[in-house]
């Protein structure tokens, strides 16, 4: 439970004081209308997760079910190289993004930018902070992660305290970025021999890089949908957003561990399912006591806020339990047969979000999503396996024979 708390808090603390980052900023620039660059590039989050589940997660299984240490360094490295390709091409066509999401070009360029650069930065700080959490250094991944999302919030702050010029503010708060990922890079990468392999790397990770994959499309096309609607409707899915989205990464947490344990052969799922669930439920409690805390602050519609946090707690509940199984059955049953599961209920959740007309679009297609995927897995999980008497799962004789 020990280590679930540590990389859950830190997951926690990295997103809350991330997004505290881009409210502050509306605030000193005494505009908060900047604060919604937070959420017009959330999309972009998810191609982050992408590759850091390619060139992270994936190289890190492989270094341990391997015993190859080089994977690690390896995808670190090539993951830098592909992430400036990739985040360059989207600063390239900002422009046309932002007139996609219909805003003002001229007034959120800038800034729009500079968050991108923070992703990319972010992005750097996971493929590091990754190498040291499968090796259980999670005190330096956790002071790796920390210290990036403290020293974000401290130049961006400064800067824009300081000036009022967006594009001394961007210099300022990438400068002091860019030395820093520099830093751990040279700190973490040591000498190695190449050693990359895509096809195993997606092999391990290849069900989520579908989802997200699917996230980004979701957040991509169906905000931009959800936004059409009146203003009482997108204050309260923003509201709830902000308090749910640093507790929805804190349970990446328990994807990571059961990742860890499984590629390590220790992994024990009635331990991992109290603790999981244990954990989810406390962050719920969490969730209530800030949206009863806060809403009135905020101007919230409750009845429409009220239905956006409910589905997001049902969905968490059932993540909580479905994380494990999904991540056992990913490395140790078949990665194909998870990734096409994956998939399909990603199809659904993603048409939904983009053909229902309804400010509540993308959290209909969440629930129905997530609970199918859930089912189906289960399913596949009791088929196939058995508890034993000590938490572990044991593939059935009779279905291998079979």
């Amino acid at each position: 439970m020990k280590k679930y708390i540590s990389i859950s808090i830190t997951l926690c603390i990295f997103s809350s004081v991330n997004a505290l980052t881009y409210f502050i900023l509306g605030l000193t620039l005494g505009d908060t209308s900047y604060s919604n660059i937070f959420s017009i590039t959330y999309s972009f989050q998810f191609i982050s997760i992408i590759l850091t589940s390619i060139f992270a997660s994936a190289s890190n299984i492989r270094a341990n079910k391997e015993n190859n240490k080089n994977c690690t360094d390896t995808g670190i490295v090539v993951g830098t190289f592909t992430g400036i390709i990739i985040f360059g091409l989207i600063i390239l066509f900002i422009n046309n993004f932002l007139s996609f999401m219909s805003l003002d070009t001229d007034k959120f360029k800038t800034l729009t930018i500079m968050l991108v650069v923070d992703i990319f930065f972010s992005y750097i700080v996971n493929l590091v902070s990754e190498k040291y959490y499968f090796v259980n250094k999670d005190k330096i991944a956790n002071l790796c992660s920390i210290g990036f999302i403290c020293l974000n919030l401290i130049s961006i702050t400064l800067a824009s305290l300081i000036t009022k010029n967006q594009t001394a503010i961007a210099i300022i708060n990438l400068t002091c970025l860019l030395i820093y990922c520099a830093i751990w890079l040279v700190l973490t990468v040591k000498k190695f021999k190449f050693d990359f392999n895509i096809v195993k790397n997606f092999k391990y990770e290849s069900t989520y890089i579908i989802s997200n994959l699917f996230m980004f499309i979701i957040y991509f096309w169906g905000y931009k949908r959800a936004f059409e609607f009146e203003d009482k409707y997108i204050i309260a899915l923003n509201f709830v957003n902000l308090i749910t989205d640093p507790f929805w990464d804190s349970l990446e947490a328990i994807s990571k561990i059961a990742k860890i344990q499984i590629s390590k052969g220790e992994f024990n799922h009635r331990l991992s399912k109290r603790n999981s669930l244990l954990l989810t439920l406390f962050y719920c409690f969490i969730i209530c006591l800030l949206f009863f805390a806060l809403f009135s602050l905020y101007s919230v519609s409750i009845t429409i806020a009220l239905i956006f946090l409910a589905i997001q707690i049902v969905d968490m509940l059932l993540y909580a339990i479905k994380a494990n199984i999904q991540s056992f059955l990913q490395i140790e049953f078949s990665a194909t047969k998870c990734t096409v599961i994956n998939l399909v209920c990603k199809v659904i959740r993603t048409l939904l979000s983009l053909i229902i007309f309804s400010p509540f679009n993308t959290n209909i297609g969440q629930i129905v999503g997530g609970l199918l995927s859930y089912l189906i897995f289960l399913i596949f999980k009791n088929i196939y396996f058995y508890t034993d008497k000590n938490g572990f799962l044991v593939r059935k004789e009779r279905i291998c024979k079979n």
